[in-house]
C-alpha cells in the first residue's frame, strides 16, 4: 500500500494543495494525517475540504483536541458543518498496513490533552527510546509534532534529516514526519518499506496568492 503523510498541517493550504496534487500523480492508496490540521481556524474550513476531498483518515494532535474528542455545541456552532463532520473522522491512533500512526510518541496517550501537548526534545535520553519500542508491538511507527525529520531505532537516532528517501528493512523504526506548515511530507510504500520524503518552498516575497510552491528536490538516491 503507497501512502500519502501529512503532519501538521497547521492550515497552510498551499502547502497542503500541492501535497495532495504531488499524491495524485503518485496514485498513492491513500493519505494520512498525522495530527495538528487546526492552527487559527481562519483557513480550517478549506483546509479540511481538501482534506475530505481527498478521503484522508488519520489522527487528530493537541491542536486539534477540541474539534475531534466529542466538540461542544459552542465549538459546532462556532464552525462550519463540513469542518466537524472531517475533523471528528480523526481518531487518537490508527493502525493501517501493518504501521502505527499517532501525533505523539507512542509511550503517550492522545486522548489524554497534557500527553499531546508533550514535547521535551528527540527522544535522546531518559529512556524514552525504549518507551517508544516498549509501547506497541508494531515494527514501524509514524509520528507528527515535532515539526521535523526523525529517524530512530531502539539502538538511536539515526543521521538522517529527509534529505534522502530510507528503506526501512530489517527491524524497528520510529519516524516523525516533517511539518507540513514548513513544506514537509512524504510517501511510505508498505510493499518496498520506501519513505520517500518531500520538502517544499516558497519562491516569491511570502505566503501570498502570488507565490508558487516549488519541490526542493525531484530526484531521490535510495539509501
Amino acid at each position: 500500500m503507497r501512502l500519502g503523510l501529512i503532519a501538521d498541517i497547521h492550515e497552510q493550504v498551499e502547502f497542503l494543495r500541492a501535497a495532495l496534487d504531488r499524491f495524485r500523480q503518485e496514485q498513492v492508496d491513500r493519505v494520512v494525517v498525522l495530527g495538528d490540521v487546526f492552527e487559527t481556524g481562519e483557513r480550517i474550513e478549506e483546509t479540511c475540504h481538501l482534506l475530505a476531498e481527498a478521503q484522508a483518515v488519520g489522527v487528530w494532535g493537541n491542536h486539534d483536541f477540541g474539534l475531534c474528542d466529542n466538540p461542544s455545541d459552542i465549538v459546532r456552532a462556532k464552525y462550519p458543518a463540513s469542518v466537524t463532520e472531517f475533523m471528528t473522522t480523526l481518531r487518537p491512533r490508527l493502525e493501517l498496513a501493518g504501521c502505527y500512526f499517532a501525533h505523539v510518541e507512542p509511550w503517550l496517550d492522545p486522548e489524554d490533552i497534557q500527553d499531546l501537548w508533550f514535547f521535551e526534545g528527540p527522544p535522546d535520553s531518559d529512556g524514552r527510546l525504549q518507551q517508544i519500542f516498549d509501547a506497541v508491538p508494531n515494527r514501524l511507527m509514524f509520528a507528527g509534532h515535532y515539526h521535523r525529520w526523525l529517524l530512530a531505532r531502539p539502538d538511536g537516532i539515526a543521521l538522517w534529516h529527509g534529505e534522502c528517501p530510507v528503506r526501512l528493512h530489517n527491524g524497528r523504526y520510529f519516524v516523525v514526519v516533517g511539518g507540513l506548515l514548513e513544506g514537509r511530507y512524504a510517501m511510505f510504500d508498505s510493499e518496498t518499506s520506501e519513505l520517500v520524503p518531500f520538502n517544499e518552498k516558497w519562491q516569491g516575497d511570502g505566503m501570498g496568492s502570488d507565490s508558487t510552491p516549488t519541490p526542493v528536490t525531484d530526484s531521490f538516491v535510495i539509501d
